[in-house]
């Protein structure tokens, strides 16, 4: 794609983030609110590029483009960039104000993981998609020493094959203190991977927790019950895991769950 072609899709895929009332938006001139976000301080724009085949060459060119410094939601998902795109992208200082990043389906590797946690530049990302990927205990291990990404807010690692070893590695992290939402789907992190988790202070302000097909059985629920750790828990997913509907209801009469009220089961 030619220089002016990318450059043309990336500005037809941004698009301005507001908090407008619908009621005031017929009083606001829509120009207006283009040049006053673009001229501000703080980024105010969305960019979706997913699954548009951007090769790495065509994210170098994204990431030289005047108008990056604007952006706060960057979702680059199902390219062709893979590890090295996302090294590049590591080391862009135009996007040290990002809060949301999305990388799912990029075959990225413990290699691009490393890269993510070790940039000087992405300490104020709160949300970070990375489902879809090779991510396994390596990367894991990367993520959880990271100071980078230590105020993750928001985590989605869905399918990827972490292992008990990957869960116990971001259990051990000392710096993810912040996290109110964390998406194992499809982790492989079976009821020992739980266990190190449900002993982890990185838990202790998750407030929605997902465990989709992880192979978990009826003693997952006597790990969440117990747990010291889930005093924010509000909701878990434990969906195509071997754990009835009896048993599972445990957990709303679980003392230590103070907050817990929402179970999704098959």
């Amino acid at each position: 794609m030619s220089g002016s072609l990318f450059e043309s899709m990336v500005r037809n895929n941004m698009t301005l983030i507001t908090d407008i009332h619908e009621s005031e938006s017929m009083v606001v001139h829509e120009g207006d609110m283009f040049a006053r976000a673009e001229a501000s301080e703080e980024p105010k724009f969305k960019l979706e590029l997913n699954d548009k085949d951007v090769i790495l060459e065509e994210l170098e060119e994204l990431l030289r483009f005047p108008r990056l410094r604007t952006i706060k939601m960057l979702y680059l998902d199902e390219n062709s960039f893979e590890d090295a795109g996302v090294e590049k992208l590591a080391d862009t200082e135009a996007l040290h104000k990002l809060d949301t990043l999305s990388l799912a389906g990029n075959n990225l590797t413990a290699k691009g993981m490393r890269a993510l946690a070790a940039s000087p530049h992405l300490k104020n990302v709160r949300t970070l998609f990375l489902q879809h990927n090779q991510l396994g205990p390596e990367a894991m291990q990367a993520l959880a020493e990271s100071e980078t990404l230590a105020n993750l807010n928001f985590l989605y690692l869905k399918a990827n094959a972490l292992g008990p070893e990957g869960a116990a590695e971001l259990a051990r992290s000392p710096h993810l203190r912040h996290l109110t939402e964390l998406y194992l789907d499809r982790a492989k992190i079976g009821n020992e991977g739980l266990q190190a988790l449900c002993q982890s202070d990185i838990m202790r302000t998750v407030e929605k927790l997902t465990l989709p097909h992880n192979d978990l059985d009826e003693a997952a629920i006597d790990l969440l019950s117990e747990s010291d750790c889930l005093p924010n828990l509000v909701t878990i997913d434990l969906y195509r895991n071997r754990i009835s509907l009896s048993t599972g209801q445990r957990l709303k009469q679980a003392p230590k769950l103070k907050r817990f009220k929402f179970l999704q089961l098959d």
